[in-house]
């Protein structure tokens, strides 16, 4: 049961008879993993019920037996915990003894609740388990049960379930069972299995749990199935005692006192030995673990350089690395730190280990130890260095007794006592032991004057500069002065000159001042550093390419590529390309250092590779860091092709424009896996830095009027520079129209415009203004009106003139519509055109129907229309019939309650749990309970009652139908079936009745005639059955009583006779336009409001909820009889599919009513227009050519037309159909029209019928296809004035709000003249109604 060391550990074992394996273990001297043994013999046991612990009491075996007869020769027995005879008690210690006495629960005779019975094991200490064995008695296994674990004896928490079936591991414990001898997928993967739960055998069952084997890591254990199989206490949970199939049936349906104590007393739990294999928790650092004499408790023997109780930690001093468990595949030995001989401890830290700081035993930088209390004055990661006033001298090794001396630093030359402790941290020229010393002062202990001072010990300096004068002896006058030094100490530069400097050999160096200025003097700021190694990468010598390293896998913060990938992409040499922030005018870091440390791994011995940053190489050698610092004067630097020196000029040009990189020249390029980048920093002259590096390399140039910069490298403030040229360029003034100081030094493009303009020379106005800037006056561009001159109300950023010179706000913000962004946008609500006002959304919480014109109130914001499944004042919750999260996770959902199985259509608003019926379970209500069938309309499940003779089990089928024995039949199987008798366990016998279909007495055998058969041969129904059969008999009406006139029905079909508001074959159901069976009211729906999809709209009924009468409503309808409008609509109609229309009264209003008092009459062409013009589609071309009046019809000769307009060409309407038509909706628009072509398809055929346009600013076209058009046939059509089946000019839907705009001014209406292909006539006939009638339009009375 414990997984296989991989020859660390061996082990073998034997095989029982259900296949699972004992565990029998050897081990080898290599393996570091204690003995499994069987913990439960040493464990404390406990269980919360014994038998006979309240006086005897009577058991029996269980065997097998007949339903219903009684038991012969029961096999019982007593069982008292009081009793002297030692066979009659068996306490709950039998269980762990190791013999074959056991441990036995009380009966189900003594209650019910003796299923639920717990046994704890308390094993002392935790453990490493690997297996639980449990042996049954005289009882079969446990049927349902869980095994736990816990490490306090509170929390427990399962290892496995165990189930009879594989149904109850869903049902009861929420698991889908793992088939067949238990697996598992994960490491702590907790199954459910009915393996172990057979009844069979009925004693001495075993099962066996393995928590190791069969686990992914059970090779090699991972930290999850360690925690996993951790465990102190144990814990039984069993939960069902096993039964027999038949007697499960009699004790599900009756109440155990009533039932034969002889069933109730062989039910109980028997344990006769309980084995839990595991070990001592030693973390793979132990083999042995004995048992301590005097705590009594095991105790790992640890090795491996571990110490603590279960070898949880490294032994002080062995701290190298840090602690881990030791595995099946892989011992973890603890590693001495290297002190040095100085210290016995230390302890691990990983960001040393990360930086490589830590010295190991072998000589390699591997590990994080640090040493604890280094003694002899030594200090350091190691102890390999010396604590502050001490020092090692050269050639001293670490490893020495004593090796640190006194610094011995004289007080008055030094700056401090503190000496350089090793050569390892020597620099600027010092060695190990050596003082810092003041200025003036020089010698390794600080005492004497150095070179240019002279009376020791005040160290005055001499009169001659040492960096401006050739004298060799600084103190000897006269003074010679350098070629470009001047002053009698030779101590200032001449003018022209700056930068005194010793190692210059002409003293100063000239000044550049970009060749327009000669006069300029040393910086007097200081440098500071510029570091960082994010954003370098690597390039070619010309820049092509690029290559991004990779952050280094230490701490280091450095940055590494491999060579192969950059020698295959750049070839060789390639560069270290620096990032932005060393780039761009970098003329203050004159004279600064470059410093950059650069390493590179190797697989073979390597002599190094050189890596060239000036004429001069910086040797690097495999797996080392170099730092080097180049300092950035013309001087250390040569042209790249030619080898030449780089002039002044030359360097301070490149300094301007910027550029930095570092050329890397393998030796042997072939041997390199991995260049690094550990670091790269740059000085760069700042004016408030407080570093005492100061920048006297940097040049200030006095500059010309209109340069600036150090170098006089910029322009001034209202100048740009000339074509770009940099050395001697020209700066020039900027051309900004008098309306800014600022331009672009390269382009001269003006910046920071004033008076509201914008563009390259301040020449046009600024977005949020509109005019002409080119007129030179502060009022120039004035603010966009959107609708108001006011920051706090312009709700667009931008705004032109249109052609009219009307203002036209073209990007309203979000929230705002209309030509001046003043009204707000469906969804939000406010008063733009207010001072102050401003649109906000609805606060409804997300949950508005976009779809739906003015969903929200625009003045108040009140939400109005939540979208479909939301509710509530401010659509923060779930509409009634919907659950979910409406704030936050907005998800809603019906909570489709079955409307049988819940007592409503309303679930939890949160849960979505339906409130169930009797016997009805599942979120919807939708599934019976077990033994349970038919969710019924007010009755919910029923229970199957099955019959335990004739039946084969206690469940039936969803009609509530029993699996019956051979022979049996009824709904209960508790009858014999036609054709059978002698209702018995087993079935019943066949009759012997050929001659009356095989019907015989159930009882007796006797032939009778079929059932429900009247007459001498059995060849009539009886009264109330129809369906005669010889062999069947008839079957019986079962007409309703209430909705029936009649029971009986009729003989050949069973249909039966039903009265006015009733249907049905049965008459069970109310007609449409009723509800509430069995009273069947009328709905009294109104056809009007109600759905189109249920009423009848023949016999004007329309169909409502059966248990509420509640009438399917359009969607701008409410009420019970759906009879009103809903707020914010008006006009019901049944014209109308959303029944009323929403009001529109231009936005500023949301209530509205049908106007009263208006009648509709018909808008017809006057007798005087006998001739209508016609127009493209555009209604821009416009002719009356080829069109002429034929009584009684206006004529159109297509060829005539053509040599004006090109198809499509329409009628256009005359004046008195423009204007407002506001009151033409919800009329009609009629006419007729008659096409002459040869085709019946052409072009003009799939452009629309009806063409309008109109809006407030006549920018608003809307469209309308009419099928049925027929070429030689004159056709008449009548078009609904309502938004419906109406389209954009792009064929997008028109919302009512779109409608009402076109209507509210329409410009001109258009009706298509050309149809088909190859026109010859178009005809608009005068009189396409009765009478005299022309073209009529809807009827202009509305609200």
């Amino acid at each position: 049961l414990l997984a296989n060391c991989k020859g660390c550990c061996e082990m073998s074992g034997h095989v029982t008879l259900e296949g699972e394996p004992v565990l029998e273990q050897t081990q080898t001297h290599q393996c570091l993993f204690p003995a499994v043994l069987n913990l439960a013999s040493m464990a404390k046991i406990s269980a919360n019920a014994t038998c006979g612990e309240n006086g005897p009491e009577m058991y029996c075996k269980l065997v097998e037996h007949v339903p219903g007869q009684p038991v012969r020769n029961p096999q019982c027995r007593i069982c008292n915990m009081h009793s002297d005879q030692p066979f009659e008690r068996h306490p709950i210690e039998y269980a762990i003894d190791g013999t074959n006495r056991w441990w036995q629960s009380p009966s189900i005779k003594n209650g019910m609740d003796y299923h639920h019975v717990t046994i704890v094991l308390d094993l002392q200490q935790v453990f490493q388990i690997a297996y639980v064995i449990l042996k049954a008695a005289n009882s079969p296994r446990p049927g349902n049960w869980v095994l736990e674990r816990s490490l306090d004896g509170v929390t427990f928490t399962p290892w496995q379930y165990y189930a009879i079936t594989d149904t109850e591991c869903i049902t009861r414990y929420g698991i889908v069972p793992r088939t067949g001898p238990p697996s598992y997928i994960r490491d702590d993967e907790v199954i459910c299995t009915s393996f172990y739960s057979k009844i069979h055998p009925l004693e001495n069952g075993e099962i066996h749990t393995s928590l190791i084997n069969g686990r992914p890591s059970a090779e090699d254990p991972s930290p999850t199935l360690l925690n996993f199989t951790s465990a102190r206490y144990i814990r039984f949970q069993f939960q069902r005692i096993r039964t027999l199939n038949a007697d499960l049936m009699t004790l599900a349906v009756n109440d155990p006192r009533e039932i034969d104590p002889i069933v109730t007393r062989r039910y109980y739990y028997s344990i006769k030995d309980i084995s839990v294999g595991g070990m001592c928790i030693c973390y793979g650092h132990a083999k042995a673990c004995p048992l301590h004499n005097e705590t009594k408790k095991f105790s790992c023997e640890c090795e491996d350089n571990t110490c603590g109780d279960s070898c949880d930690r490294c032994c002080p001093g062995y701290n190298q690395q840090p602690w881990m468990a030791g595995t099946f595949l892989t011992r973890h030995v603890c590693e001495k730190c290297n002190c040095h001989g100085k210290s016995e401890e230390c302890y691990y830290n990983q960001t040393v280990a990360d930086l490589k700081l830590s010295l190991n035993m072998k000589g390699t930088y591997e590990g994080g130890g640090v040493c604890i209390g280094c003694a002899y004055h030594t200090a350091g990661v190691n102890c390999e260095t010396c604590a502050n006033g001490y020092y090692r001298p050269a050639g001293v090794n670490p490893m020495e007794l004593d090796p640190c001396m006194p610094c011995e630093c004289n007080p008055i030359g030094s700056v401090h006592r503190v000496c350089v402790p090793d050569e390892t941290q020597a620099e600027g020229g010092l060695s190990s032991g050596s003082c810092h010393c003041k200025e003036g002062y020089d010698g390794e202990k600080c005492d004497r004057c150095a070179f240019g001072y002279m009376g020791y010990p005040d160290c005055l300096r001499c009169k001659c500069s040492l960096e401006g004068s050739l004298n060799k002896d600084p103190c000897k006058l006269p003074c010679i002065c350098k070629s470009n030094v001047e002053g009698d100490n030779c101590d200032r530069c001449k003018p022209g000159f700056h930068n005194l400097r010793g190692d210059d050999l002409h003293g100063c160096e000239k000044c550049f001042c970009s060749g327009v200025a000669t006069d300029c003097a040393d910086s007097q700021w200081a440098y500071r550093n510029v570091t960082s190694v994010s954003g370098w990468s690597l390039s070619g010598p010309d820049g092509e390419g690029n290559v991004w390293p990779v952050p280094s896998h230490d701490a280091s913060q450095g940055l590494s590529v491999s060579h192969a990938e950059a020698r295959g992409r750049l070839g060789v040499p390639y560069y270290w390309k620096a990032p932005h922030a060393f780039l761009g005018n970098k003329l203050a870091a004159y004279g600064g250092r470059l410093l950059y440390t650069v390493s590179y791994e190797t697989e073979r011995k390597d002599k190094g590779i050189t890596v060239i940053d000036s004429r001069f190489g910086l040797q690097v050698y495999p797996f080392t860091e170099r730092t080097k610092a180049v300092v950035l004067r013309a001087e250390h630097f040569v042209h790249r092709e030619t080898g030449l020196p780089v002039t002044k000029k030359e360097f301070m040009t490149i300094r301007q424009t910027g550029g930095l990189g570092c050329r890397v020249q393998p030796s042997h390029a072939s041997l390199l896996p991995g260049d690094r980048l550990g670091g790269a920093s740059l000085e760069v002259a700042a004016e408030f830095s407080e570093s005492d590096a100061r920048a006297g390399a940097v040049e200030v140039c006095r500059c010309p009027y209109g340069y600036s910069g150090t170098s006089c490298e910029i322009c001034s403030v209202g100048y740009r520079r000339v074509n770009g040229t940099l050395f001697k360029g020209v700066c020039e003034p900027c051309d900004c129209n008098g309306r800014s100081a600022h331009c672009d030094d390269i382009t001269g493009h003006c910046m920071g415009c004033e008076h509201h303009t914008s563009g390259p020379h301040c020449d046009m106005c600024a977005p949020g203004f509109y005019g002409d800037a080119t007129k030179g006056t502060a009022e120039d561009c004035k603010p966009c009106a959107c609708p108001l001159p006011h920051p706090s109300n312009n709700f667009s950023p931008t705004c032109h003139l249109d052609p009219r010179g009307e203002l036209l706000c073209d990007r309203c913000q979000p929230g705002y519509a209309g030509p001046r962004c003043d009204r707000c946008s469906n969804g939000y609500y406010g008063q733009p055109t207010e001072p102050g006002g401003s649109c906000q959304p609805c606060q409804c919480h997300g949950n508005l129907d976009p779809s739906a014109p003015q969903s929200c109130d625009p003045l108040t914001g009140a939400c109005l229309k939540c979208r479909e499944g939301y509710g509530g004042a401010a659509c923060d919750g779930c509409a009634e019939g919907y659950f979910g999260d409406a704030v936050k996770a907005k998800n809603c959902q019906p909570c489709l309650c079955h409307v049988n199985g819940s007592v409503s259509e309303v679930c939890d608003p949160a849960t979505g749990q339906c409130q169930c019926r009797q016997h009805v379970v599942g979120r919807q209500c939708d599934e019976c309970m077990p033994s349970t069938f038919g969710i019924q309309q007010g009755r919910g499940c029923v229970p199957c009652h099955c019959n335990s003779f004739g039946s084969k089990s206690f469940d039936c089928d969803e009609r509530g139908q029993c699996r019956c024995q051979p022979g049996v039949t009824g709904l209960k199987c508790d009858r014999c079936a036609r054709g059978y008798f002698n209702f018995q366990e087993g079935g019943c016998t066949p009759c012997q009745c050929a001659d009356v279909g095989n019907n015989c007495d159930s009882n007796t055998g006797q032939c009778i005639c079929p059932p429900n058969t009247v007459g001498e041969r059995c060849d009539k129904c009886a009264p109330n059955y129809w369906g005669h059969d010889i062999v069947m008999g008839c079957k019986a009406c079962d007409c309703n009583v209430v909705g029936s006139l009649t029971l009986q029905c009729n003989p050949d079909t069973g249909c039966c006779f039903c009265r006015d508001q009733f249907t049905g074959e049965k008459c069970d159901q109310c007609k449409m336009g009723y509800h509430d069976f069995p009273q069947c009211t009328t709905c009294d729906c109104s056809v009007a409001g109600s759905a189109g999809q249920t009423c009848d709209a023949e016999r004007r009924l329309c169909s409502c909820s059966d248990r509420t009468g509640q009438c399917t409503c359009k969607v701008n309808v409410q009420g019970l009889k759906c009879d009103r409008c809903r707020p914010g609509t008006f006009g019901l109609s049944a014209r109308n599919p959303l029944g009323c229309s929403q009001c529109y009264c231009f936005g500023l209003s949301s209530t509205c009513a049908e106007a009263t008092g208006l009648i509709r009459m018909w808008l017809t062409l006057k007798p005087e227009q006998t001739v209508l013009p016609l127009v493209d589609r555009d209604g821009r071309l416009r002719t009356t050519q080829g069109v002429s009046f034929q009584h009684p019809e206006i004529v159109a000769h297509a060829d005539l037309v053509a040599r004006e307009l090109s198809e499509p060409f329409y009628w256009r309407l005359p004046e008195q159909f423009q204007g407002s038509m506001i009151t033409a909706y919800g009329g009609k628009l009629k006419y007729a029209i008659y096409y002459e072509a040869r085709d019946e398809t052409g072009k003009s055929s799939y452009e629309p019928q009806v063409v309008v346009r109109g809006g407030p600013h006549k920018d608003k076209v809307m469209v309308r296809h009419i099928t049925g058009l027929q070429i030689g046939q004159l056709t008449r059509h009548e078009v609904e004035m309502t938004e419906h089946d109406w389209k954009h000019s792009d064929n997008r839907d028109m919302t009512r709000e779109e409608f009402m705009d076109v209507l509210f001014r329409v410009e001109y209406i258009l009706i298509k003249a050309s149809h088909g292909n190859l026109m010859r006539q178009s005809r608009y006939p005068l009189h396409p109604l009765k009478g005299h009638r022309k073209v009529r339009t809807g009827d202009l009375a509305s609200e």
